[in-house]
């Protein structure tokens, strides 16, 4: 905890927040917590996450959609959002990585090397993020893309998918909504800002220009 703390330069206190808050990836050993390495070279998050709902809502807001799933106060709030979204900038990743990080659950997975061409084609995931050829990255050496939750156990039987090893895949499981494919331009967004590093960055400012 105390190395963590060191590594973000923020307190222990804020540590064990972000934890408590699903912001961090840990897992308590004994008496201490183990904190993901990998999520130690992330950003601090700009404000509170959206609920699951208000995010997709906002997702659909930003694709031009009306904010469907929500009410009209709560649209209201969201296009404000909007708004701030598309002035902010340089901090337009930031805050799609603060805003949206609750809309599904991600997962990593390792998958053989001579598997990830046949699950990146696989009809039951709809690519995103660095696998999707929108963002202008190349990425072959990972697969990353979502998945309805009834899906999971069967890709991850086929294809042997393990928990373990080098995590190649990127998962992102939604429960009990559609899965677009290809993704509107919006869910590709919040993914490449998930990564919070300049390349993926980039790419969404200069997505954001395409925006509706």
């Amino acid at each position: 905890m105390v190395e963590a703390a060191a590594r973000l330069g923020v307190s222990p206190r804020r540590v064990r927040s972000r934890i408590a808050d699903g912001d961090l990836r840990a897992r308590r050993v004994g008496g201490a917590w183990l904190v993901d390495e990998a999520q130690l070279g992330r950003s601090e998050r700009l404000s509170r996450p959206m609920s699951e709902r208000v995010a997709w809502a906002f997702l659909d807001l930003l694709d031009g959609g009306p904010g469907a799933g929500v009410s009209q106060p709560e649209q209201s709030r969201l296009r404000r959002k909007r708004e701030e979204l598309l002035g902010s900038g340089d901090q337009a990743a930031a805050l799609l990585r603060s805003w949206l990080r609750r809309r599904a659950e991600v997962i990593a997975f390792s998958v053989a090397v001579a598997d990830l061409e046949a699950l990146r084609a696989d009809a039951r995931l709809a690519v995103s993020g660095v696998s999707d050829p929108r963002s202008g990255l190349s990425a072959a050496s990972i697969v990353e893309g979502y998945v309805r939750d009834v899906d999971v156990p069967a890709l991850a039987g086929e294809y042997l998918l393990s928990g373990k090893g080098n995590l190649n895949v990127i998962v992102h499981v939604v429960h009990d909504r559609p899965i677009a494919n290809p993704l509107p331009l919006p869910v590709l967004l919040a993914d490449l800002a998930d990564h919070d590093s300049p390349r993926e960055s980039a790419a969404v400012a200069r997505l954001m220009r395409e925006l509706p």
